[in-house]
Protein backbone atom coordinates (compact mmCIF):
# COMPACT_ATOMS: atom_id res chain seq x y z
CA UNK A 1 0.00 0.00 0.00
CA UNK A 2 1.49 3.38 -1.06
CA UNK A 3 0.63 6.05 0.32
CA UNK A 4 0.81 10.16 -0.91
CA UNK A 5 0.32 13.32 0.69
CA UNK A 6 -0.19 16.60 -0.68
CA UNK A 7 -2.24 20.00 -0.84
CA UNK A 8 -4.45 20.85 -3.46
CA UNK A 9 -7.40 21.94 -5.06
CA UNK A 10 -10.22 20.87 -6.46
CA UNK A 11 -12.02 22.36 -9.41
CA UNK A 12 -14.63 23.70 -7.28
CA UNK A 13 -11.78 25.81 -5.36
CA UNK A 14 -10.02 26.41 -8.50
CA UNK A 15 -13.54 28.17 -9.57
CA UNK A 16 -13.94 30.02 -5.91
CA UNK A 17 -10.72 31.71 -6.25
CA UNK A 18 -11.48 32.81 -9.26
CA UNK A 19 -14.50 34.67 -8.05
CA UNK A 20 -13.03 35.64 -5.33
CA UNK A 21 -9.83 37.14 -6.41
CA UNK A 22 -11.34 40.03 -7.93
CA UNK A 23 -13.82 40.95 -5.78
CA UNK A 24 -11.47 40.65 -2.83
CA UNK A 25 -9.37 42.81 -4.22
CA UNK A 26 -11.72 45.71 -5.72
CA UNK A 27 -14.30 45.43 -2.71
CA UNK A 28 -11.64 46.94 0.12
CA UNK A 29 -10.99 49.59 -2.60
CA UNK A 30 -14.63 50.49 -3.58
CA UNK A 31 -14.94 50.73 0.38
CA UNK A 32 -12.57 52.72 1.91
CA UNK A 33 -12.46 55.17 -1.71
CA UNK A 34 -16.99 55.57 -1.15
CA UNK A 35 -16.37 55.85 2.88
CA UNK A 36 -13.47 58.97 2.09
CA UNK A 37 -16.00 60.35 -0.64
CA UNK A 38 -19.23 60.40 1.52
CA UNK A 39 -17.07 61.70 4.58
CA UNK A 40 -16.04 64.89 2.65
CA UNK A 41 -12.13 63.80 3.10
CA UNK A 42 -11.46 63.94 -0.85
CA UNK A 43 -12.25 66.76 -2.63
CA UNK A 44 -10.91 68.23 -5.55
CA UNK A 45 -8.49 70.08 -4.21
CA UNK A 46 -6.66 66.83 -2.34
CA UNK A 47 -2.97 66.48 -3.60
CA UNK A 48 -2.86 63.58 -5.83
CA UNK A 49 -0.52 61.88 -4.15
CA UNK A 50 -3.06 61.57 -0.67
CA UNK A 51 -5.47 59.93 -2.63
CA UNK A 52 -2.71 57.16 -3.37
CA UNK A 53 -1.78 56.74 0.48
CA UNK A 54 -5.31 56.14 1.14
CA UNK A 55 -5.40 53.68 -0.93
CA UNK A 56 -2.74 51.55 0.50
CA UNK A 57 -3.97 50.51 3.52
CA UNK A 58 -7.22 48.89 0.94
CA UNK A 59 -4.46 47.19 -0.44
CA UNK A 60 -3.24 45.42 2.28
CA UNK A 61 -6.78 44.66 3.23
CA UNK A 62 -6.82 43.07 -0.02
CA UNK A 63 -3.79 40.55 0.58
CA UNK A 64 -5.02 39.24 3.73
CA UNK A 65 -8.14 38.67 2.11
CA UNK A 66 -6.83 36.71 -0.68
CA UNK A 67 -4.77 35.16 1.65
CA UNK A 68 -7.09 33.88 3.87
CA UNK A 69 -9.25 32.33 0.35
CA UNK A 70 -6.20 30.50 -0.19
CA UNK A 71 -5.90 29.12 2.73
CA UNK A 72 -9.71 28.18 2.73
CA UNK A 73 -9.66 26.65 -0.55
CA UNK A 74 -6.56 24.52 0.23
CA UNK A 75 -7.03 20.90 1.32
CA UNK A 76 -4.75 18.77 2.56
CA UNK A 77 -5.21 15.24 0.57
CA UNK A 78 -4.10 11.96 1.55
CA UNK A 79 -4.12 8.93 -0.89
CA UNK A 80 -3.59 5.04 -0.31
CA UNK A 81 -3.37 2.85 -3.31
CA UNK A 82 -3.48 -0.95 -2.82
CA UNK A 83 -3.29 -2.03 -6.65
CA UNK A 84 -5.82 -0.84 -8.28
CA UNK A 85 -7.79 0.15 -5.57
CA UNK A 86 -7.71 4.14 -4.24
CA UNK A 87 -8.88 5.41 -0.81
CA UNK A 88 -8.58 9.11 -1.28
CA UNK A 89 -9.41 11.23 2.10
CA UNK A 90 -9.71 15.15 2.03
CA UNK A 91 -8.79 17.06 5.45
CA UNK A 92 -9.17 13.47 7.39
CA UNK A 93 -12.56 12.94 5.99
CA UNK A 94 -12.82 9.84 3.27
CA UNK A 95 -14.26 11.69 0.39
CA UNK A 96 -13.70 8.33 -2.12
CA UNK A 97 -13.18 4.73 -2.14
CA UNK A 98 -13.28 2.31 -5.33
CA UNK A 99 -11.20 0.53 -8.23
CA UNK A 100 -9.67 2.58 -10.17
CA UNK A 101 -10.86 3.13 -14.02
CA UNK A 102 -9.17 6.02 -16.00
CA UNK A 103 -6.50 8.88 -15.33
CA UNK A 104 -5.57 11.70 -16.73
CA UNK A 105 -2.68 13.82 -16.17
CA UNK A 106 -2.26 17.51 -17.25
CA UNK A 107 0.97 19.12 -16.41
CA UNK A 108 2.11 22.22 -17.31
CA UNK A 109 5.91 22.63 -16.27
CA UNK A 110 5.94 24.76 -12.86
CA UNK A 111 2.90 26.49 -13.48
CA UNK A 112 0.18 23.87 -13.03
CA UNK A 113 -0.36 19.83 -12.00
CA UNK A 114 -4.10 18.29 -12.77
CA UNK A 115 -4.33 14.81 -12.50
CA UNK A 116 -8.20 13.10 -12.55
CA UNK A 117 -9.04 10.10 -11.19
CA UNK A 118 -12.19 8.25 -11.67
CA UNK A 119 -13.83 4.88 -10.03
CA UNK A 120 -16.85 2.92 -11.50
CA UNK A 121 -19.16 6.08 -11.31
CA UNK A 122 -17.29 8.69 -9.39
CA UNK A 123 -14.25 11.05 -10.83
CA UNK A 124 -11.99 13.36 -8.62
CA UNK A 125 -9.88 15.84 -9.76
CA UNK A 126 -6.40 17.07 -8.11
CA UNK A 127 -5.47 20.69 -9.14
CA UNK A 128 -2.12 22.24 -8.18
CA UNK A 129 -0.21 25.25 -8.90
CA UNK A 130 2.75 26.65 -6.88
CA UNK A 131 2.60 29.97 -4.59
CA UNK A 132 5.58 30.91 -6.42
CA UNK A 133 7.51 29.81 -9.47
CA UNK A 134 10.58 31.02 -11.65
CA UNK A 135 9.88 32.89 -14.56
CA UNK A 136 11.94 32.96 -17.83
CA UNK A 137 14.42 35.52 -16.71
CA UNK A 138 15.12 33.44 -13.06
CA UNK A 139 13.30 35.36 -10.62
CA UNK A 140 10.49 34.22 -8.51
CA UNK A 141 6.83 35.65 -8.99
CA UNK A 142 4.18 35.16 -6.58
CA UNK A 143 1.27 33.28 -7.89
CA UNK A 144 -2.52 34.70 -6.11
CA UNK A 145 -4.05 31.45 -7.20
CA UNK A 146 -1.51 29.59 -6.03
CA UNK A 147 -1.95 27.01 -2.94
CA UNK A 148 0.54 24.47 -3.25
CA UNK A 149 4.53 24.23 -2.13
CA UNK A 150 6.71 22.40 -5.30
CA UNK A 151 6.62 19.19 -3.16
CA UNK A 152 3.35 19.22 -3.25
CA UNK A 153 3.42 19.06 -7.26
CA UNK A 154 5.76 16.60 -7.40
CA UNK A 155 3.85 14.25 -4.78
CA UNK A 156 0.95 14.79 -7.14
CA UNK A 157 2.82 13.86 -10.25
CA UNK A 158 4.38 10.78 -8.61
CA UNK A 159 0.53 9.68 -7.67
CA UNK A 160 -0.53 10.19 -11.54
CA UNK A 161 2.56 8.24 -12.63
CA UNK A 162 1.72 5.48 -10.33
CA UNK A 163 -1.92 5.10 -11.07
CA UNK A 164 -0.90 5.35 -14.71
CA UNK A 165 1.58 2.80 -14.19
CA UNK A 166 -0.90 0.55 -12.20
CA UNK A 167 -3.84 0.70 -15.05
CA UNK A 168 -0.98 -0.03 -18.05
CA UNK A 169 0.28 -2.67 -15.78
CA UNK A 170 -3.35 -4.21 -15.39
CA UNK A 171 -4.53 -3.90 -19.16
CA UNK A 172 -0.99 -5.93 -20.49
CA UNK A 173 -2.05 -8.29 -18.08
CA UNK A 174 -6.05 -8.53 -19.60
CA UNK A 175 -4.31 -8.68 -23.17
CA UNK A 176 -1.99 -11.22 -22.15
CA UNK A 177 -4.89 -13.29 -20.78
CA UNK A 178 -7.41 -12.50 -23.61
CA UNK A 179 -3.86 -13.79 -25.93
CA UNK A 180 -3.47 -16.52 -24.24
CA UNK A 181 -7.44 -17.87 -24.06
CA UNK A 182 -7.64 -17.02 -28.16
CA UNK A 183 -4.95 -19.30 -28.32
CA UNK A 184 -6.55 -22.09 -26.39
CA UNK A 185 -9.38 -22.14 -27.93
Amino acid sequence: MKKFEFAAGTPKSDMIMGLCFPIGFMFPILITYLLLFYSGMITYKVHPLFKFLVFLPAFIISYLIIKKIRKTVSKKFIVYIDKLNIRVLENEKEIMLGKISFYKIKSNHDKLVKVDIGIDNRKISFISRPKEYKTVTGTTSFNPFGISDISDMDQLLTLGREVKDLIEKQEKENNFDANIKGECI
